[in-house]
């Protein structure tokens, strides 16, 4: 009973769909490659509507389920135009299925469009379908069987060889590590010999001599020989008190804390040294042979007066010797 009011439906449907599309200009397909299916299975079905090119249309929204029937996919709507350009084509591809057997109607999808120049709204319908979901048969003359338990499967060679190789990984890596770490157990202790500093008198009287045995003044090369003598005497300076004398200008050397502890007469003594060395270097002044041998006595004077005295503890008295 339930089966004939179905088709009945879909006749009254059919009929309605016909009168309309051929009143209507429009024509509005749905066709499905099978009407029977098992539970589960999945068919598709294509969804057509034809009007003139010049008509204005609307495409019905297709929900994912409908009166039992699942829309697991809905395609794109591709569009194509007859050879005469006068008739509009439109369809879309529909993967459908159903989980529970019985009979299922699909019911018209609607398509609503407009004829130019008319603000009527007409309507066109899809033929209703009918779906029937079988469930998959059962051989009822073989016995019952239970359910296969799990099949143990054995191991492949591939499995074999990736773990010899994480295997051989390791053993490497073990075998790494030893050779570093033995290796720098054998490797020897590097031992720093101590740099013994030498006096800083003994390194400017050193530079002096060679610098008075070059005889730059007396090839004409004065720029050179006084800066020989001022870079020699600054250095000495700078490693005997501990101050930058490189970087600093003659003034300031001049107004440093250790002159304080100089005589007067050696104060002048390395203020004539800086200055005329300053102005053969810098103001283009040629000094004569007087003042050029004094300027180089001088420095050695210098040296000689400030030089770090030595103390040899046998010299001392009995008394500060114990102590």
């Amino acid at each position: 009973m339930r089966l004939v009011k179905f088709i009945l439906l879909i006749f009254l449907f059919n009929i309605c769909s016909v009168f309309a599309l051929y009143a209507q200009n429009a024509n509005a397909v749905f066709e499905l490659d099978s009407n029977r299916i098992l539970v589960g299975q999945q068919i598709t079905g294509k969804l057509r509507f034809s009007i003139p090119a010049n008509y204005q249309s609307q495409w019905p929204v297709i929900p994912d389920t409908l009166n039992g029937i699942d829309f697991v996919n809905k395609g794109p709507i591709d569009t194509l135009k007859s050879p005469d350009q006068k008739i509009l084509t439109r369809e879309q591809k529909i993967t459908l299925t159903a989980f529970d057997s019985g009979f299922y109607v699909i019911t018209p999808f609607s398509f609503n469009y407009h004829k130019p120049g008319d603000t009527a709204t007409y309507l066109a319908e899809t033929q209703a379908q009918l779906l029937t979901v079988n469930l998959i048969p059962v051989d009822t003359t073989k016995a019952i069987r239970d359910i296969k338990g799990p099949i143990e499967v054995g191991i492949s060679w591939q499995e074999i060889a990736m773990y010899v190789i994480i295997g051989l990984v390791f053993i490497a890596l073990a075998l790494l590590i030893i050779y570093l770490v033995r290796k720098r157990k054998l490797k020897p202790v590097e031992v720093k010999q101590e740099v013994v500093k030498r006096p800083a008198h003994e390194i400017a009287l050193e530079k002096l001599h060679e610098l008075q045995d070059a005889k730059l003044w007396q090839q004409g090369n004065i720029k050179q020989y006084y800066t020989g003598i001022s870079d020699t005497v600054r250095e000495y300076i700078s490693n005997r008190w501990n101050i930058d004398a490189m970087e600093r200008t003659t003034d300031e050397i001049m107004h440093s804390s250790f002159i304080q502890h100089v005589s007067n007469e050696t104060y002048n003594r390395i203020k004539s040294v800086l200055t005329i060395s300053d102005l053969a270097k810098f103001a283009k002044y040629t000094p004569v042979a007087p003042e050029n041998e004094q300027a180089i006595a001088d420095a050695f004077t210098f040296v000689e007066e400030t030089k770090e005295q030595k103390v040899d503890i046998n010299t001392l008295p009995a008394k500060e010797q114990s102590s």
